[in-house]
Formats: C-alpha cells, sequence, structure tokens
C-alpha cells in the first residue's frame, strides 16, 4: 500500500524529518482513534513537514493479547485499512504497511531485549496499567510484558524522529529513549533519538472510554463505534451529543442516554416544523405590517435575532458547545414549548386573516432562522427541513446565515412576554400543588401597577386561558374585588390571586376529609 515517489527530498537531507505510528487490529477504528490521531495523523501528512510518513497496521503486536484468536487479528487488518483511507490518509504521501510482513522487526526486537532488564519494564506505568486492566496479573503473556520493546524496533528500524502518542503512551516512548541511548553507548552512535509529539489540544492525549476510567481501547471493549450509533440514532444526534455541554480541557462521559436526547430533539424540531408546514398549507403568507404584528409576534422575532448575534460570536470564538445549547434552548423552551402554544388560537381561528397571516409568517420566518444556526450541528435533519420549508432556494447551505438587525429588536414585548411567562408557571405550579385537575377553570386576576406592562398583559389573555386553564386573565390597578383568601403569587413587577372557591371544589374536600377521619 506504501508508494516512495513522494517520500521528499530525504537523500539530499542529511536528517529526514520521519514520523512513525500505527494501530493495532484489534477492532474496528472507533471515535477516540479518530480524535486522538487520525485527525492529526492527516494535518501531518498534509502540512509537508515531515520527509517521510510510515504508519504501521501492528498485526504481530495485536497478538500479544488475542493469541487465541488470530482470525480477529487477520480480518481487523482490511478494517483499518480501510478507516485510514476514509479519514483522507492518502497512500501517495504516507507509506501504511502491515508489521508482520518485515520480518527484520522481530529479529531487531530479540537484540534489544538484552538492553531491557524485567524489573524495567515492571517499572512501565503503562505496562503496569494495561496488565491490570487486561487482569494478565496471574499469567503475563511474555509478548505482551515485551511490547515496549518491540516498539522500540518499530521506531528505530525506520529511524523516525517523531512519534506521536497520547499521553498515555508516554512512558512506552521513553523507555524507548532508553533503550536507544544504551545502544549507542555500547555499539556506537548508530539509531536516531525519537521524540515525543503530544497532540496540540490537550482534551484529544486521552479520551477515556465510556466507562469513564480506561483510555477508549478496542481491545477493551469501552470504545464507542460511531456507525451503530449512527445506526440507532442517526448522525444528527451523534454530532449534537459529541459538542453539546463539551468544554476543552474536560472529560466527557458518553452515555446512549445522552444520544437518545439528541435524537427526542431533532424529533421535536421535526414535528414542529410538520406542525408549521400543516398550517401553511393551500395560503398565500407575506409579510405583515409591523402594525400587524402582535406581542407575542415581536417578543420572538427579537429573540431569535438577539440569538443571532449571540450565536455568531461564540461561533468566532469557537465556543461550539456554548453557541449549540443557546440554540438548543431556544428552539426547544422559546420556540416550540411558548410561541407555538401561544400563538395556536390565532392559527385555528379564521376570524382574523391578519393576524393568522402575521402568526405564519413569523413562525416560517423564525424556523427559518433557527434551522440556519443549527444547521452546523444539525446538517441532514435541518437540510431536510429548509428544503420543504423554502422550496424557492437552493439549498440550506447556501443560504445566508442570520445577522442580527436593528429593526428587529422590541425589548418592550421582550418585558412583556418574559412577566406573562412568570405568570403562567406560576400559576401552573399552584394548581400542580394543591392537585387542581385541568378541568377546573379558574379566574386568575393580576394586579400590577405599571401601566404599559398591564396593558401587555391583557393582550395575552386569550392565550393565557389554553397555557393555564383559566376562564379569564383579568389585569387591574390594585386588589379591589378579590377575595381575602384568595391564593396568591409574587412575580416581578405584579401579584397574581386565584380564588380559592375556584380552585377547590369545598364540598367535595369536606366529603374526603370526612372519609379519612
Amino acid at each position: 500500500m506504501s508508494n516512495s515517489s513522494s517520500m521528499g527530498n530525504d537523500k539530499k537531507n542529511n536528517n529526514p524529518k520521519i514520523i512513525l505510528t500505527g494501530d493495532r487490529p484489534t477492532g474496528r477504528l472507533h471515535l477516540g482513534h479518530y480524535v486522538g490521531s487520525l485527525k492529526r495523523r492527516v494535518e501531518l501528512q498534509n502540512s509537508g513537514e515531515f520527509d517521510k510518513i510510515f504508519i504501521m497496521i501492528a498485526d504481530a503486536q495485536a497478538l500479544t493479547d488475542n493469541a487465541d484468536n488470530p482470525e480477529k487479528v487477520r480480518q481487523n487488518i482490511i478494517e483499518v485499512a480501510l478507516d485510514y483511507l476514509s479519514c483522507g490518509l492518502d497512500p501517495s504521501k504516507t507509506n501504511i504497511f502491515i508489521q508482520s510482513q518485515i520480518p527484520q522487526l522481530t529479529e531487531l526486537t530479540f537484540y534489544y531485549m538484552n538492553l531491557v532488564t524485567v524489573s524495567r519494564l515492571q517499572r512501565n506505568p503503562t505496562v503496569k496499567s494495561e496488565i491490570q486492566l487486561r487482569n494478565f496479573e496471574a499469567s503475563i503473556p511474555v509478548g505482551f510484558f515485551t511490547y515496549p520493546i518491540s516498539q522500540t524496533a518499530d521506531i528505530t528500524a525506520f529511524k523516525a524522529t517523531t512519534v506521536p502518542v497520547g499521553e498515555d503512551q508516554m512512558p512506552m516512548i521513553e523507555q524507548t529513549q532508553e533503550i536507544v541511548h544504551k545502544f549507542n553507548t555500547v555499539y556506537g552512535e548508530a539509531l536516531v533519538q525519537p521524540k515525543i509529539m503530544l497532540p496540540e489540544n490537550d482534551s484529544c492525549r486521552r479520551l477515556p472510554g465510556i466507562d469513564g476510567k480506561a483510555k477508549m481501547s478496542k481491545s477493551l471493549g469501552n470504545g464507542i463505534d460511531p456507525l451503530e450509533v449512527i445506526d440507532e440514532y442517526g448522525a444528527d444526534a451523534l454530532r449534537l451529543t459529541l459538542i453539546t455541554g463539551n468544554a476543552p480541557g474536560n472529560d466527557m462521559r458518553f452515555y446512549n442516554e445522552r444520544v437518545e436526547s439528541s435524537r427526542n430533539f431533532a424529533n421535536k424540531v421535526w414535528n414542529a416544523s410538520r406542525f408549521i408546514m400543516m398550517n401553511m398549507e393551500d395560503k398565500v403568507i407575506s409579510k405583515p405590517d409591523e402594525a400587524d404584528f402582535e406581542v407575542t409576534d415581536k417578543w420572538i422575532l427579537s429573540k431569535v435575532n438577539t440569538l443571532a448575534k449571540d450565536v455568531t460570536e461564540n461561533m468566532d470564538k469557537f465556543e461550539l458547545g456554548i453557541a449549540v445549547q443557546k440554540v438548543y434552548d431556544f428552539i426547544w423552551d422559546e420556540f416550540c414549548d411558548w410561541y407555538i402554544e401561544m400563538v395556536k388560537p390565532r392559527l385555528y381561528s379564521t376570524d382574523d386573516a391578519v393576524s393568522q397571516n402575521a402568526a405564519l409568517w413569523t413562525l416560517r420566518e423564525v424556523l427559518k432562522k433557527s434551522l440556519k444556526l443549527l444547521h452546523p450541528y444539525m446538517p441532514f435533519v435541518t437540510e431536510e427541513i429548509y428544503s420543504k420549508l423554502v422550496p424557492e432556494e437552493e439549498s440550506l447551505m447556501m443560504s445566508d446565515w442570520p445577522v442580527y438587525e436593528e429593526e428587529w429588536n422590541f425589548p418592550v414585548d421582550e418585558n412583556i412576554v418574559d412577566h406573562y411567562k412568570e405568570i403562567i408557571r406560576g400559576i401552573r405550579n399552584v394548581r400542580a400543588e394543591m392537585n387542581v385537575p385541568n378541568s377546573r377553570k379558574a379566574t386568575a386576576f393580576v394586579v400590577c401597577e405599571d401601566e404599559e406592562l398591564g396593558a401587555g398583559l391583557a393582550l395575552l389573555g386569550h392565550a393565557a386561558q389554553n397555557m393555564a386553564a383559566l376562564n379569564e386573565l383579568v389585569i387591574q390597578k390594585d386588589k379591589s374585588g378579590i377575595a381575602d383568601d384568595a391564593v396568591s403569587i409574587v412575580v416581578p413587577d405584579a401579584t397574581v390571586y386565584l380564588p380559592l372557591e375556584e380552585l377547590i371544589d369545598f364540598e367535595q374536600e369536606i366529603e374526603r376529609l370526612t372519609k379519612e377521619e
């Protein structure tokens, strides 16, 4: 698989820069390999900084703890090679070879064994931890025990000057350096002293497995096969899981439940989009005049406008996890749980065509911008929805990125709806605490001295009836006409009162208490 035509001008260079690295074919390469090494290898290959790059499929080393299953190793040689090619390793630039095809490596290993003591091998931290992980304490295979010596043979045979490794492999390369030093002292300067190259990103130095403890490993079975996860949950769900809640430098425990949650979010976006497009069918939707927008429309348009600015700033700083979390929270909470619920009465009513058009235009516009902001993280589901929502455009990938526009900033309307949300939450909490069934309607009195806020809340009375199981939402400046035994709910800049007799059936409650006695 190797090609020496483009190895660089190393013959003219007395000190060629050479990389050697590789993988044991004990299973299909997983996510940890790509994040921890494969991506970096492709970057090094294309950098032009090195005269030669050798990547070894270490089948002989794989037998050190798989001697009873050679067929497994043999089959995985092809799988690993295909993974290399699919990740971007180019045989015209990188020499890919199979370890067992070079018998001289075994001979060199034999000579190096005379330069290392058993006690030194036992002190190697990587060897010690690997023995414990594989439960080899009672009977350690000799080949596995001498793994660092075999690795030294591979490195020195190809005169590697640089060895890219993860943090856990540093003791192995340090032992290689010791063997090289001892060999050169005894036999003269013959071997090249290799240098360690750690990943530039600290979080890639040791990617933990799904147990959260050991390094992600094929042979330990604690790795993640992205293809299996994609088959079960979808590529978008996996992408979102890997980026959500992730911060540079922190280990992230992998749970299938987190991927399932991401899939549920994709379903949420899909179902919300279906609902919107279903209500758009057979309707001609035009951009409303500003006077036609209701307070809820201005609120959500202002929110998505600010979201575009915040997300762009986060992405410019490469704060991808923070950016997508903001998009996630906006779509799930603000857009789906609040705005769509608030405009449903307007969608179902045919009495006011102007209000219905404003609601549908706003739904479509906010969904368009939300899909664009979500697209870098969940490209497949967003592209599919966008192609149906905006069929006149070529592709979501080719569309303009949302930008902040001052004309869509409505702070007064944001303030009104934010207060409305607090009121609805307060009423829902009281009803839940008192076990009031949704079928039992009540009147809510909101005492608010702020005239502008009160007038805005009054416009949301119809939506409140559906969202909080109310007969009516009454806005007034004082407590006149409200019973003394009314249940009170304190929210910012207002107090909500719910008449006790409308929440509780006193006769039924007396009967229940009598039975309990």
